[in-house]
């Protein structure tokens, strides 16, 4: 299981170091973050009122792969959000399904949250597959349409946790 430790401030420079292409960063910070990304960037998103950010830690090498909030919502609601594997050489080798299994569960067992949610833009192909093998399925709500920077319309689609956490 990877290791959900809270995020700090001396966590940015690994952050920044990540390096993320626009598009990349676009991906998975939505409109949060601003391309370059920066210092002040992470500062003041950590700032989110109602969220916790979390640093992603390979328990086999104690290696901070990624990173990702959860945003307690109304009705008993973890939202959980901007979830990367941040650190290239660790995407392909099954750590956003560890990831994610990992946020359901603090948010399930840590924060007492009943629903678990997430939205994915359409065209994530992998995420969506990622999400669906460990037990998110599609919502029965309206798509959500993003106008983001790079000037491009990206629809965002919302996905429950219908699985267990066994």
């Amino acid at each position: 299981m990877i290791i959900l430790e809270p995020f700090t401030t001396n966590d940015i420079p690994l952050m920044l170091n990540w390096n993320f292409l626009e598009d990349e960063l676009v991906q998975f910070g939505g409109t949060a973050f601003t391309y370059p990304l920066t210092e002040q960037q992470i500062v003041n998103f950590m700032k989110t009122k109602n969220a916790m950010y979390f640093k992603a830690i390979d328990p086999e090498n104690n290696v901070v792969i990624g990173a990702g909030q959860i945003v307690l919502m109304d009705n008993n609601t973890a939202k959980l959000a901007r979830i990367v594997v941040g650190d290239k050489e660790s995407r392909g080798k099954g750590y956003g399904k560890r990831m994610m299994m990992s946020f359901v569960q603090y948010a399930r067992k840590e924060l007492l949250r009943e629903n678990v949610m997430l939205n994915v833009f359409d065209w994530n192909e992998g995420a969506i597959k990622c999400y669906e093998k460990i037990g998110f399925t599609f919502a029965d709500v309206p798509p959500s349409f993003f106008d983001l920077p790079n000037g491009k319309p990206w629809l965002s689609k919302q996905m429950n946790f219908t699985g267990s956490i066994d």
